[in-house]
């Protein structure tokens, strides 16, 4: 190599370190963070990092603080004050709603709505989440029994996401491998499968020193985190525009739309409802009640019918809430309040023409509830809890 080119790759390379460090010195003074979210769990397949706080972007934006215990939620002591009623909620992306500012995530407006209407008369009602993106039924009942009976909870609130619970339970369907499953023995109850943790790929690259540091990078690097940052917002961007396009949107299986076709979403459906069970005979023998809330996919309850019904006769179905049906059938035959958001969400949505899904910096009507959709939810769960004998 010449001495004058050797000389140029230094000016480029000096020129682009010195673009970088002024780039992490303006993000800074912005406040601009993303940090690295997640960490691997060996259980759970991942779980919230404890203490990580920052601002969410890729849909709708809010500034995010996950407490001490790895929950999106503020701090609560282990130990339950005298004179206080406790809900443990369940779920995946809508009970961690990074989409929206806390207090603004429907379990959060919980509190006040339910002392407003007497519910519990005289005891103050404090609401814990333990949801986390992704998360399936399975996840959810490993951490009620691993972590949230811990709080003693008096009531548990399990969110059923009809979009796509059903496929993350089965092993057969879901796209994400690495979690744990449980599957159906030979008596019909269920075997609990941790293998994932044990692979080479995947799971274990995540967990090892060099994914930590790979963390520890992003975490002290605002240009690392604005790039990835960029990378799922354009991922996101990208489903929404495919699904925008079919009337379809991420994450729902059409196969769920109506009763199971094929072996696979058969045993999908019993390992579910299984799961469902143990949720509820879990708390029971910890002395709370148990409610199952079906949450809708978006265009159940977009205001526009004629779109509605279009899906519909492209998916050959009546109506499009065969899975909130029989998951919130099957919670009340096993005892537990069942609540169906959808027929009440939708009236909502179209009597106001009010998007409850969606952001404007991605897409209106599809993706995760907004403030207005936290707020509908909140009202619904609400009114359901007060006139129930909880």
């Amino acid at each position: 190599m010449s001495t004058g080119l050797r000389a140029r790759l230094l000016v480029v390379t000096m020129s682009a370190a010195a673009a970088l460090v002024c780039l992490e010195l303006v993000l800074r003074a912005a406040g601009f963070s993303a940090p690295a979210w997640y960490r691997p769990d060996p259980l759970l397949g991942w779980a919230l990092r404890p203490g990580v706080s920052g601002w969410y972007s890729a849909e709708g934006k809010a500034f995010v603080q996950v407490n001490s215990a790895g929950q999106r939620d503020r701090e609560h002591p282990l130990e339950k004050p005298a004179g206080v009623y406790r809900i443990a909620v369940l779920g995946d992306a809508y009970a961690e709603a990074m989409q929206v500012a806390a207090g603004e995530i429907y379990w959060a407006q919980l509190p006040r709505l339910l002392e407003g209407c007497g519910f519990q008369r005289g005891k103050r009602i404090e609401v814990l989440n333990f949801g986390v993106r992704d998360y399936g039924t399975a996840q959810s009942y490993l951490v009620l029994e691993k972590t949230a009976l811990r709080y003693r909870p008096d009531l548990v609130l399990l969110q059923f996401d009809n979009g796509n619970d059903v496929r993350d339970n089965s092993h057969a369907l879901d796209t994400i491998k690495d979690r744990p499953f449980f599957r159906l023995d030979g008596q019909g109850g269920l075997r609990l499968d941790t293998a994932f943790a044990a692979r080479e790929r995947g799971y274990a690259g995540r967990a090892s020193w060099t994914g930590e540091l790979l963390r520890s990078l992003v975490d002290g690097a605002r240009v690392l985190q604005l790039a990835r940052d960029r990378v799922h917002g354009l991922r996101l961007m990208a489903t929404a525009h495919a699904k925008s396009a079919t009337g379809n949107e991420a994450g729902l299986e059409v196969a769920s739309l109506g009763p199971p076709r094929d072996a696979h979403w058969e045993q999908a459906w019993r390992v579910t409802e299984a799961l469902i069970a143990k949720v509820g005979e879990l708390a029971s023998r910890n002395g709370a009640a148990a409610a199952l809330v079906a949450v809708p996919f978006a265009m159940q309850v977009h205001p526009d019918v004629a779109w509605r019904e279009r899906l519909q006769a492209k998916y050959g179905v009546s109506d499009l809430a065969y899975p909130d049906r029989r998951a919130v059938s099957f919670a009340r035959e096993r005892g537990m309040l069942g609540i169906m958001l959808a027929p009440q969400m939708q009236a909502l949505a179209v009597a106001s023409g009010t998007h409850l899904y969606g952001f404007a910096n991605q897409q209106l009507g599809f993706g995760h509830w907004n403030e207005h959709g936290h707020r509908a939810v909140a009202g619904i769960i609400a009114r359901e809890l007060c006139a129930s004998r909880f």
